[in-house]
């Protein structure tokens, strides 16, 4: 049996941070989750479990605190909160207080026992790719407000600098030749690799009839990233690829960066689209989550044409909350269009088909190359 395996990987719209909670009934048979908590508690080895609902874990910096007796519930599960703090990433979270008042909880006030279940992109993308008729089975490794730089360990930081050194000097620029420390955390990187490579060898064992060749990175990430140059992006996006490429990864998918309040975003969405044209094995999977409409704002020096409708209401702002992330029917759209050129690559080895391009500065910025 062919089984493809999926790392999600990105902040919050990869995470899922949704007002509302999941309320879409999923059919999925033969596709897991994979869950490394078991690992680092000291099994030897993590759980597949099926695929739905809570999707991701808490992936705490300090185990012991967060395991003391004192903090955990009688089922093992921590009481520690505030996830910008204390993990390296996090699962998909609603926000939702009251219904009837349109109030929200904060994402802070979290912890693994408080938790409540919110949108995201793993499950529906299991639930298309088992239609065409194959499986998988996923780690969910995100988290709300990170940068790229979050996934750079310390040599793949420094390497940033070197490469962003000999860039300033053959370009004559003066792009900044370090990463902030405010852009990344300690051991957040490290952790994603270990958490990748038990992934894979945890597969091998859980499915050992299983044809795991198929080893795909999926990224929606850059919101984070809005004021960063499209060059920064893209050498940052270069190295991360090589590093997955060097730990078993085949595939680099990339859903394109959404708007979230900052014109700026175009860099990143250009810096997205050259990345995938010439590094080999990444692929732009899908722009739909480029084309969802974003609340209260005038978008006619946005978009080319008013977005279809199937764009429309994607984000829980449309129903009176502040909170701006995509929701349930915006990941179900991006996962309908993400699975037809998943397919393409993975089954049929050709190229991806992509919709066409509606964000007026990917054109200007496009003339003026």
């Amino acid at each position: 049996m062919r089984r493809d395996l999926f790392v999600f990987a990105g902040q919050s719209n990869m995470m899922g941070a949704s007002v509302f909670p999941p309320r879409k009934p999923l059919s999925i048979q033969h596709s897991y989750e994979y869950k490394h908590k078991p690992r680092r508690l000291g099994e030897p080895k993590g759980t597949f479990v099926p695929s739905g609902y809570p999707v991701g874990e808490f992936s705490y910096v300090d185990m012991e605190r967060a395991y003391a007796p004192d903090m955990v519930d009688e089922s093992g599960k921590s009481r520690l909160t505030n996830y910008r703090k204390n993990t390296y990433f996090c699962p998909s979270m609603s926000s939702l207080a009251s219904e009837e008042s349109r109030t929200e909880h904060s994402f802070s006030s979290f912890s693994e026992v408080s938790a409540q279940n919110g949108a995201t992109l793993a499950p529906f993308l299991a639930q298309e790719w088992e239609k065409m008729g194959y499986a998988c089975s996923y780690a969910h490794i995100a988290k709300g407000a990170v940068r790229a730089a979050h996934y750079l360990t310390d040599d793949m930081a420094a390497e940033y600098g070197h490469r962003m050194a000999e860039f300033n000097k053959v370009h004559g620029t003066c792009f900044e030749e370090t990463i902030p420390p405010g852009h990344r955390m300690p051991g957040a990187a490290d952790y994603f690799f270990e958490k990748c490579k038990d992934f894979f060898q945890d597969a091998k064992a859980a499915f050992p009839d299983d044809d795991l060749s198929s080893r795909c990175f999926f990224w929606l990430q850059g919101e984070g990233d809005a004021i960063s140059s499209s060059v920064e992006y893209e050498i940052q996006m270069e190295i991360l690829w090589n590093a997955l490429k060097r730990i078993g990864f085949t595939h680099f998918f990339c859903i394109r960066v959404d708007f979230f309040g900052k014109p700026e975003i175009a860099g990143i969405m250009k810096a997205q689209e050259s990345f995938t044209k010439r590094a080999k094995g990444a692929y732009m999977l899908t722009r739909a989550a480029s084309y969802f409409p974003y609340a209260l704002k005038d978008e006619s020096d946005w978009f080319i044409s008013p977005p279809n409708e199937e764009y429309e209401n994607c984000r829980d702002s449309f129903y009176g909350y502040g909170n701006q992330h995509i929701n349930e029917k915006g990941f179900s759209v991006i996962a309908k269009h993400a699975v037809k050129n998943l397919c393409r690559v993975l089954i049929e080895g050709q190229e991806p088909l992509l919709e066409e391009e509606n964000i007026k500065n990917l054109i200007v910025m496009e003339k003026e190359r």
